[in-house]
């Protein structure tokens, strides 16, 4: 456990906010920077203290952090409907449509996810006739995507792969990948030298808001240690253009009623209005974000 500065504004002034404790037993501090408001783990532990937590049944047991069988065809159905769901708020095929355009006739788009799990988004791209990559340090994962889906997976630190920016991208995701980064902002640093010109960044993470500060300890996504950094909605956006992206595309989602099996009629009533609701004010506890390298 290590006192680190603010990854977003290198500060070291935090406001406590919580005391959790994780499922081994083990307590967290949940603070907020004084400077930027910056929501996060700290002290912080390290890599491997965190790894720990990403065992096999991470993915195959339902817990407030894991997933009910992540390898199960119904649970891949379900996030490849997210991914389209997304993208189409996100105008991102207009994007796509244009690009295609400027290629020359028979040569592919190519794109990187981060962080890709099983490679559920790589082979939704790969479908889509782009040349897709994923990359993941879970093992579990990486060998499902590789031998079961035949994906194409790099197993590394993405921070430390391709130091010499050999391997350029159209497209580059972060799915729910950046709240669990030890360096988040760095490695947005790095994407950016991973696009091609005119190429897009697209994030989804969750959102520190009016929901998350409702709920308190109870909060969904508040998940530790997976979970390191939490951005606001303004936080996030700022950081980017403070890197250099460009025309930010996003909305918000998530009232923060969980689907359940068995749930009654009134329950999925409520649960589809206050959605919508929060969706349509900028009220969601989840955001997704695109924005463009120039």
């Amino acid at each position: 456990m290590e006192l680190i500065p603010c990854n977003t504004c290198g500060q070291n002034r935090f406001r406590p906010i919580y005391t959790k404790e994780s499922p081994l037993g083990e307590s967290f501090s949940i603070v907020s920077c004084e400077f930027c408001c910056l929501v996060q783990v700290n002290p912080q532990p390290g890599f491997l203290e965190v790894k720990k937590y990403y065992d096999d049944s991470y993915f195959t047991q339902r817990t407030e952090r894991g997933y009910d069988n992540y390898y199960s065809d119904h649970l891949r159905k379900e996030i490849s409907r997210v991914f389209q769901l997304n993208l189409n708020d996100l105008n991102f095929f207009s994007w796509e449509s244009e690009r295609f355009t400027q290629k020359e006739p028979g040569e592919s788009l190519s794109s990187l996810d981060i962080g890709c799990a099983a490679g559920y988004f790589v082979a939704y791209m790969k479908d889509r006739g782009y040349d897709a990559y994923g990359i993941e340090i879970a093992d579990g994962p990486v060998r499902f995507a590789r031998e079961t889906l035949k994906l194409n997976i790099f197993q590394e630190n993405f921070l430390d792969w391709d130091p010499q920016f050999q391997n350029q991208f159209d497209v580059i995701t972060l799915w729910a990948t950046i709240e669990h980064l030890h360096k988040p902002k760095e490695t947005l640093e790095k994407i950016k030298n991973h696009l091609k010109p005119g190429g897009v960044l697209i994030l989804s993470t969750c959102r520190y808001g009016l929901l998350a500060k409702l709920a308190g300890l109870k909060w969904r996504y508040l998940n530790v240690p997976e979970h390191l950094y939490y951005y606001s909605y303004k936080g996030l956006k700022n950081l980017l253009l403070s890197l250099g992206y460009h025309h930010p595309v996003s909305f918000t989602y998530g009232s923060g009623m969980t689907s359940r099996p068995g749930a009654r009629f009134f329950f999925k009533l409520r649960k589809w209005i206050m959605d919508r609701l929060v969706k349509r004010f900028q009220l969601g506890d989840m955001m997704v974000f695109m924005v463009k390298k120039s």
